[in-house]
């Protein structure tokens, strides 16, 4: 875990360089401009460098190497067609045995997403990017090679769904969807969540979620024809996130707390203050749901926006200063809390290794 902890310590010195408001110059580009582009060039390198170079890293690279073999021999497997293009096209580039620039081709598009999204949404880059990282969203990236590819397009589209320009939306959303299929979710639930909700809709929707639950059995039915890999396996068994409940109840008590003067009155906001909530109820009430965190992680991203967002309008200083430093230490936790099981086979990112060099890199001890 100790190439984790230095990359994270490096992306964020150079992400604390980085400042959105700068004005041009006599020549047009300014000098913080020019700091800012050297800055995300070199946190992308890092990031990238990172998860490029892995090996034998994640709880499906060897699924995935396996599907590299199949692919090409028209066995079924259960990835998706766009994918599976990509598979062919690269091994008839590059050649059959051609898997590390296959996953290096998904980690560049997938952190300059990453990267890029963080960049035009935030209101304070540093304070959403140290929580993009210490949330563990790229490093949960180095599982689940489509997933977070899709992720990352889905964080990429919120701004299209915020400016309402759906056509946009939906012409990243559709075409990604061939790739993990699991993003067709964000349709209807960022559409559903760029609304002005009402009381009623709260209530409206929390019912919805307690009649979700009661009738588990036939949603379960429902989830298994959308997913037919699903069925009979120890998926079905479902289950939930206890830190993730936590803080999802923690960000909507922040919220609640400020509601009047940073949530109510900008869209921006309340778009994603109502994906907090949706996700309070699938973690509650939809714990049933197989891999229930590949779904609630679309929701929950719009914490690297909101939480920067709500605390720069805490009108009080002290309390301002109070909250943030609040947030920045439940982010430490949450990040040690997550190097610590990094090694479970359920993530297995720890220890790191690489094709570079020979063994493993910051095991156990590191």
């Amino acid at each position: 875990m100790t190439v984790y902890i230095l990359l994270t310590i490096a992306t964020l010195a150079a992400a604390a360089l980085v400042k959105k408001r700068e004005t041009a110059g006599a020549g047009g580009i300014s000098r913080q401009r020019a700091c800012n582009w050297v800055c995300l060039l070199l946190i992308f390198a890092l990031l990238f460098g990172v998860s490029a170079c892995r090996y034998q890293v994640g709880n499906d690279y060897s699924r995935y190497e396996e599907f590299f073999h199949l692919i090409p021999l028209h066995q079924v497997v259960p990835t998706e067609p766009g994918f599976n293009a990509v598979v062919l096209a690269m091994q008839f580039l590059f050649g059959a045995d051609t898997k590390l620039t296959i996953f290096a081709l998904f980690a560049f598009a997938t952190i300059l997403l990453m990267l890029k999204a963080v960049y035009d949404q935030s209101e304070d880059f540093l304070f959403s990017f140290f929580l993009f990282m210490t949330l563990s969203y790229y490093f949960q990236s180095l599982n689940t090679v489509r997933y977070y590819f899709t992720w990352a397009l889905a964080l990429f589209s919120m701004k299209y769904v915020l400016k309402r320009q759906y056509l946009k939306f939906l012409l990243l959303i559709l075409p990604a969807a061939t790739i993990h299929k699991s993003v067709l979710l964000v349709i209807p639930v960022y559409l559903l969540a760029n609304r002005r909700w009402r009381l009623w809709h709260f209530l409206l929707l929390t019912l919805a979620a307690v009649s979700a639950l009661l009738l588990r059995e036939q949603c379960l039915s429902l989830i298994v024809r959308l997913y037919p890999s699903y069925e009979n396996t120890a998926y079905l068994d479902g289950g939930t996130s206890l830190i993730n409940i936590l803080r999802i109840v923690g960000v909507t008590a922040l919220c609640l707390f400020y509601y009047q003067a940073a949530v109510k009155g900008n869209a921006q906001n309340r778009f994603y203050f109502q994906l907090n909530y949706l996700a309070l109820l699938l973690y509650t009430c939809g714990f049933f749901v197989p891999e229930i965190s590949r779904v609630g992680y679309y929701m929950t991203a719009g914490h690297i926006f909101l939480l920067p967002s709500v605390l720069g309008r805490i009108p009080e200083k002290r309390w301002r200063r109070f909250w943030k430093t609040a947030v920045i230490a439940a982010a430490v936790l949450y990040f040690a809390a997550f190097l610590v099981r990094a090694q479970d086979l359920l993530v297995r990112i720890v220890p790191y290794h690489t094709w570079i060099l020979p063994g493993e890199i910051g095991g156990k001890a590191g």
